[in-house]
C-alpha cells in the first residue's frame, strides 16, 4: 500500500485501464484536477491468467494490453505516469478472487474510476467504493454500447459520436448518466485521432464528474432503454464493405479511419469482391467516362461505384 498521506479534502480513488491511447488522459486528469489516486489496476494478459489474483508491478515490469493496441508509445504509458507520482500499480488476473476484493477495500476509495478496463467488474467489487463507479465510455449512451464503439461510428457513418460518464451497475455501459458531450466525426478523420479527441474530453468529463459525485452535486439520469443498442467486438466480416448499399462517404469514411488496423477491407461491387486496403477520397459527381483505374508511384487507384457516388481506393 501506499505509504502517502490519505487527503481529508480530495476524493480517494483507485483507477482502472490499460496501456494504450485511451486511458491515460484519462488518468492524467484526474490527477491535475486534484483527485487523490491511491493505486493503478491493469488486467493481466491471458497468457497470465494463472499467476497471483494481483500482483504488484514494479517499474522493471511491463504489463502489456490485453487488448491490441493501435496507437501505444512510451510517453502515453499508463505505468510510468503512475510510477513517477509513486502511485502503486497492481495487475489483476481475477476480479472476482478473495485477494482482489480485499485489496481494493484496504484503498478505502470513495470512487472506482474506469477507463478502457477489459475485465468484468462484479457487483462485489462495484459495492466497495461508497460514492459508486464511474466509467468513461465513447459514445452517446444509450446507443452504442459494447468494447469498441468507436468503430461502429466509423461503420455505421455517423457524423457524430461523443463521451458519456455514467455510474456503473452489473450491466454492459447501463447505469445512469453523469456527464455526456458530443463530439463530431468530420471527413477523412483517422480512429487514432478520433480516439485521442474522445480521450482528452473524457478525462476531463470524468475529473469534474468524480468532484460532483464527491460534493453530493451530480445529476444522475437513468438510460433511456427503448433507444439502446449494443455492439459486439469487430470481426473480419465486420470489414467488408457492400458499395451499393452505403454511401460514398460512408465507404470512404470507414476505410480511410479504420486503414491503420491493418486489416484489409473486401468491397462487395458489380457482383465481385474486391480486396483493397484503403480510400484515398470520394466523389458525388459522375466521372463514369474515365479511366476506372489510375497508375501513380503509389500504386494503382481503384474508383469503384457506391450508392450515391464514387470511392477511389488502393
Amino acid at each position: 500500500m501506499s505509504n502517502r498521506e490519505i487527503s481529508s479534502t480530495a476524493p480517494r480513488a483507485l483507477f482502472l485501464g490499460m496501456q494504450g491511447s485511451f486511458s491515460p488522459p484519462a488518468l492524467l486528469a484526474l490527477l491535475h484536477n486534484g483527485i487523490d489516486v491511491r493505486a493503478v489496476v491493469l488486467p493481466a494478459r491471458e497468457n497470465e491468467r494463472q499467476q497471483p489474483a494481483i500482483r504488484r508491478l514494479e517499474p522493471h515490469q511491463q504489463a502489456r494490453p490485453l487488448l491490441p493496441v493501435l496507437h501505444s508509445s512510451l510517453h502515453s504509458s499508463i505505468e510510468r505516469s503512475a510510477w513517477e507520482r509513486e502511485i502503486p500499480v497492481w495487475e489483476v488476473s481475477r476480479m472476482f478472487d478473495p485477494a482482489t476484493i480485499d485489496l481494493f477495500s484496504q484503498y478505502r476509495p470513495d470512487i472506482i474510476c474506469v477507463a478502457c478496463f477489459s475485465l468484468y467488474i462484479p457487483r462485489i467489487i462495484l459495492d466497495i467504493p461508497r460514492l459508486g463507479c464511474l466509467n468513461v465510455h465513447p459514445s452517446l449512451l444509450p446507443a452504442n454500447r459494447g468494447p469498441d464503439p468507436l468503430f461502429w461510428t466509423f461503420h455505421q457513418g455517423h457524423r457524430e459520436t461523443g463521451i458519456t460518464i455514467h455510474l456503473m451497475d452489473e450491466g454492459l455501459d447501463t447505469g445512469p448518466i453523469v456527464a455526456q458531450e458530443r463530439v463530431a466525426v468530420p471527413d477523412g478523420i483517422s480512429y487514432a485521432h478520433l480516439e485521442e479527441q474522445c480521450a482528452e474530453l473524457g478525462g476531463s468529463l470524468l475529473a469534474r464528474s468524480a468532484w460532483q459525485l464527491y460534493h453530493g452535486s451530480a445529476v444522475l439520469t437513468p438510460q433511456d432503454e427503448a433507444k439502446s443498442s449494443y455492439l459486439p467486438m469487430p470481426t473480419g466480416e465486420d470489414f467488408v464493405v457492400p458499395t451499393s448499399a452505403w454511401e460514398a462517404r460512408r465507404v470512404y469514411n470507414f476505410m480511410h479511419g479504420l486503414a491503420s488496423r491493418g486489416e484489409p477491407f473486401t468491397l462487395l461491387t458489380g457482383g465481385q469482391s474486391m480486396r483493397v486496403t484503403n480510400a484515398i477520397s470520394y466523389s458525388h459527381e459522375d466521372t463514369s467516362k474515365g479511366d476506372l483505374n489510375i497508375r501513380d508511384n503509389a500504386g494503382v487507384t481503384t474508383r469503384v461505384r457506391c450508392k450515391d457516388g464514387w470511392v477511389y481506393v488502393r
